[in-house]
């Protein structure tokens, strides 16, 4: 009787989760503003991908000579920058590297968040004071002038950026995981795991992480815009991706200059850099508000 009462429970648990699952994928589609911001990072994920059959001219070796800083035209929609190269080629290019920088330097801070939250909140004690003293002591650094630092020690390079990205901003992942596993641990199927004499690299593993997997979706979703930021800042300073490579970031420190002659060197990387960050926002905002456990009827 105890095993079948126990099955029974399992499935009604499995569709509790089901439904559940089912009603946050509609809140989700039923936000509008998340859907455009999710179809927005589909279409630019589709442009860093194939930019070199996007992209009509090389964007550092085409050099037209003569067409300093030409407006935009029908033959070149973005015009031409302030050594002649097709602004819109290096814009195409400049998306991949915007995409790449935030997608690989968050999911290095989310290996790095998750791992210190989930120690932290789950054996606390000293553990937990060491790591939070970390945390905060990292979180208290003012983030833009942290990564002048080290970047201009390290060097501009692509993997320089993402690497210094990466291994700073993490606290908030950390922050946030360790709150939720200091009230998961003590819920009935983590203590239940460690009665049966799981260790605890099991139970975290397959018990705890998966729990807050959620709330770090949600964090990473929204910090990816950031990071964009910061990356532009970076190469805007000269201390991001080396050029000629394109960069928004780059391209904007190039236009800085003629900002008055040729202002749509600067205006096209600018309004790039707006709508990405603004879809990845939405994207956030919309999973934040169909995962919150409180919207759920």
């Amino acid at each position: 009787m105890a095993s079948v009462s126990q099955n029974v429970d399992v499935k009604l648990q499995g569709a509790s989760r089901s439904r559940n699952r089912s009603r946050a994928v509609a809140r989700f589609f039923d936000n509008r503003l998340a859907v455009a911001g999710l179809v927005l990072i589909i279409l630019l994920a589709l442009v860093a991908i194939f930019a070199d059959v996007i992209a009509p001219y090389h964007p550092t070796e085409d050099i037209f000579s003569g067409r300093r800083g030409d407006p935009p035209s029908l033959e070149h929609w973005f015009g031409f920058d302030h050594v002649s190269r097709d602004l819109f080629s290096r814009v195409i290019h400049g998306t991949r590297i915007a995409l790449f920088v935030g997608i690989t330097s968050s999911t290095i801070a989310v290996a790095i968040g998750v791992t210190v939250g989930v120690i932290a909140g789950y054996f606390g004690g000293w553990v937990d004071e060491v790591l939070s003293l970390f945390i905060d002591t990292l979180m208290a650094f003012p983030l833009i002038a942290l990564l002048i630092v080290l970047a201009a020690v390290l060097g501009p390079s692509l993997t320089t950026t993402i690497t210094v990205i990466g291994v700073t901003v993490w606290a908030r992942y950390a922050r946030v995981v360790r709150a939720e596993v200091m009230s998961l641990r003590e819920r009935d199927f983590i203590v239940a795991a460690r009665a049966l004499g799981s260790q605890d690299r099991a139970v975290m593993w397959r018990h705890v992480i998966p729990n807050v997997m959620g709330s770090v979706i949600v964090l990473a979703s929204l910090q990816i815009g950031s990071i964009i930021i910061l990356e532009s800042a970076l190469s805007f300073l000269g201390l991001g991706v080396r050029p000629p490579t394109p960069t928004w970031g780059g391209i904007l420190a190039d236009g800085r200059a003629f900002i008055m002659r040729y202002p749509h060197i600067s205006i096209f990387p600018g309004v790039m850099i707006v709508i990405t960050v603004l879809a990845f926002n939405f994207l956030g905002d919309g999973l934040r508000d169909a995962l919150d456990p409180h919207e759920q009827p």
